[in-house]
């Protein structure tokens, strides 16, 4: 069935589609949102449905320019992504999120980065705001609805595009129910669907590069070790060079008395943390990742990665792989008997005790112990046998877009947005690309 002409048309509903959608409410154009996944209270798949990964994240939002993007990328400065920024908190105020703030007085931030300068490391100390995984799911249902009931606004949900094709100057969407055709295309199809979008825009003339990929582990320990840094931030962001590999290594998403969890995609599974607003744990969580950057003739950091997590699965027997930091230190695979002598408990059973050591590459594994090494330094107490470590955590955003600042590819009406765009890291950074990527539509 052929469908009408849309003026817009936006290829997925994450962050990025939804703010998307929500700058082109009332702008007296037809914007249809392609979906693959379900609405929030009824979906079951953890990386695609309205929303996106992002809803079944924790919902830290970096509230900050210098976390999650580079405005330069995109020929943006920091004051009007800061402006953009603003619109986005407030849109997540204005469906009901409350409070969740920190990163807001400077008590205790001086003494937080003399300590890390003095170990070599960089602190961000910004403003976040943590909504919570128990309640993220609830604010995105409510922002959905408002957008649905809006007259210019159609969502096409549980169905997945196939192709993207462009015929004169309209795009034609194929997908497993129908056929769509738009004026305009914003796609951003998250990081699950980043290496579709990469295959389908190479007949369409857009120009991309390879970027860097993430590979680590989430680290998990107990929370008292960390409570004085999430007083001054709850999400405390640490960045440093190896000296072995001179290669960045970073925290990300740190869950204070949070939960592990697991991302599963069609050939591998990941590890994720989260945390809740009104449940805790005793334990605390954050991503620990070695930045990996190929070069010629091996640049696609993206295969990279999957071989990577590929091999991870086969050697947790299809399960994500827990080892105790003191037996990754001593050589040693770890057992459920060498587990129980932690004093803490994991948040995710359904792993497999296992050799990191033997999923990562050496230099990999050598990063991230100096890493942790490092960071002990700050958040003392981190390098002792309690530490358990869960792999494999990827950050696929390798693919790089060339885009003009109103984010239009070298493909005349074909903008990206999000994760999948190479421009952002994150929820926020997600929001922003979608906002000037709907504010091309309307300048063009």
């Amino acid at each position: 069935m052929m469908e009408n002409i849309y003026d817009v048309i936006i290829v997925g509903s994450g962050p990025a589609g939804m703010f998307a959608a929500e700058r082109l409410v009332n702008e007296n154009l037809s914007v249809l949102v392609v979906e693959r996944g379900d609405e929030p209270s009824l979906r079951e798949d953890m990386n695609f449905g309205i929303g996106g990964a992002g809803t079944f994240s924790d919902g830290k939002l970096n509230l900050t320019s210098k976390i999650g993007g580079d405005p330069s990328s995109f020929g943006r400065t920091d004051e009007e992504v800061e402006r953009m920024i603003q619109k986005v908190d407030d849109v997540f105020t204005s469906v009901g999120a409350e409070g969740g703030y920190s990163g807001l007085s400077d008590n205790g931030s001086m003494e937080l980065k003399q300590k890390a300068h003095s170990a070599g490391v960089e602190f961000i100390y910004a403003k976040q705001r943590h909504i919570g995984t128990d309640v993220l799911h609830i604010i995105i249902d409510r922002f959905y609805k408002q957008l649905a009931a809006e007259k210019n606004i159609t969502f096409s949900k549980n169905n997945k595009v196939l192709e993207i094709n462009k015929v004169d100057d309209l795009f034609t969407l194929t997908t497993e129910n129908s056929k769509f055709i738009g004026k305009n295309l914003i796609a951003c199809p998250g990081r699950a669907g980043s290496y579709w979008l990469r295959e389908q825009v190479k007949k369409l003339g857009v120009k991309t590069s390879f970027g860097p990929i993430d590979v680590g582990i989430r680290v998990e320990f107990p929370y008292e070790i960390y409570q004085k840094i999430a007083d001054v931030m709850y999400d405390a962001k640490f960045r440093l060079y190896t000296k072995s590999f001179d290669d960045l290594v970073r925290t990300f998403c740190t869950n204070p008395r949070g939960f592990i969890t697991k991302e599963v995609y069609d050939e591998f599974v990941l590890v994720n943390g989260h945390a809740k607003r009104d449940q805790k744990t005793e334990n605390t969580n954050f991503a620990l990742l070695s930045r990996v950057s190929l070069t010629n003739p091996v640049e696609d950091s993206t295969s990279y990665g999957r071989d990577i997590a590929r091999m991870a699965l086969t050697i947790g027997g299809g399960k994500p792989i827990v080892q105790r930091l003191s037996d990754l230190l001593n050589g040693r695979r770890s057992t459920w008997g060498r587990l129980a002598k932690s004093a803490i408990t994991p948040t995710l059973m359904d792993v497999t005790p296992g050799d990191i050591g033997m999923v990562f590459p050496h230099r990999i594994v050598r990063n991230l112990i100096e890493g942790i090494t490092v960071l002990d330094e700050i958040i003392s107490g981190l390098l002792s046998n309690n530490t358990l470590l869960y792999a494999p955590e990827i950050k696929f955003y390798d693919t790089n877009y060339e885009v003009t600042n109103i984010m239009e590819t070298t493909c005349e009406n074909f903008f990206v947005a999000g994760d999948a765009s190479g421009h952002s890291r994150g929820i926020v950074y997600a929001a922003v690309t979608g906002i000037v990527a709907a504010e091309g539509v309307l300048t063009k």
